[in-house]
């Protein structure tokens, strides 16, 4: 079984990598996550960057046939326009987290503006929902600098990265997906990275799924790890 990126020895791991590892190791889980802990024998699937029209509603129908929690990283513009999927992803049994409102590219992005488009689509989805506003937030690509994380945890987020990316948004169609869901066995505390905003997450729900449970492995959401 391949290990989880997470638990991979240092010399494997490129310097962006060991960073997080690192600071996954130093920060308290509820503020800065990488992963869940390996004795949960749990996988969080999530999705970032919607919802979408088309693509979105296809996903939620294969999870709550499947009885699979999931994650839900939204962006504030898309959830301005489709509050419906929205409430469905909170209905089913989903996280509904965030993922900033316009997905600045973080070269780009100051600190201030980050943490304002943070709050500003927080306090959106908690009205949609009727809930305190979600504090679970992935950012844009992954990326932080201190200034940026010191700024989100002073607005209440957590900051909830991945370990495991198929890279599912350049796959040219969904065989691509399945492949490396067959090269890449998963593991517990695993956090896979998808986009609901691309269909082949969907196509390949059945095979991850089968996948999973092939190693004696369940499904759980980001905030029975961070939140709890």
């Amino acid at each position: 079984m391949l290990a989880s990126r997470a638990s991979l020895p240092t010399s494997v791991l490129n310097p962006r990598q060991l960073i997080r590892l690192g600071m996954s190791l130093a920060i308290p889980r509820h503020l800065f996550m990488v992963s869940g802990p390996a004795t949960s024998r749990r996988v969080a699937l999530t999705f970032d960057d919607g919802p979408h029209p088309t693509h979105t509603p296809r996903l939620l129908d294969r999870l709550k046939a499947r009885n699979i929690p999931a994650t839900f990283f939204v962006l504030g513009r898309a959830a301005e326009q489709h509050p419906e999927l929205v409430r469905r992803m909170f209905d089913e049994g989903h996280d509904v987290g965030h993922h900033s409102f316009t997905h600045g590219e973080p070269p780009r992005t100051s600190a201030r503006t980050l943490t304002a488009e943070a709050r500003q689509t927080a306090q959106l989805l908690g009205g949609l929902l009727g809930i305190a506003p979600p504090r679970l937030f992935r950012p844009p690509h992954g990326k932080l600098t201190a200034p940026k994380a010191l700024a989100l945890w002073a607005a209440g987020q957590s900051i909830v990265l991945w370990n495991r990316d198929p890279k599912d948004f350049a796959c040219g169609d969904a065989e691509a997906l399945r492949s490396w869901c067959r090269s890449n066995r998963l593991a517990g505390g695993d956090v896979v990275l998808l986009h609901d905003t691309h269909p082949h997450a969907a196509e390949v729900i059945d095979d991850i799924v089968g996948a999973v449970t092939s190693e004696g492995l369940a499904f759980g959401r980001v905030s029975d790890w961070v939140l709890s």
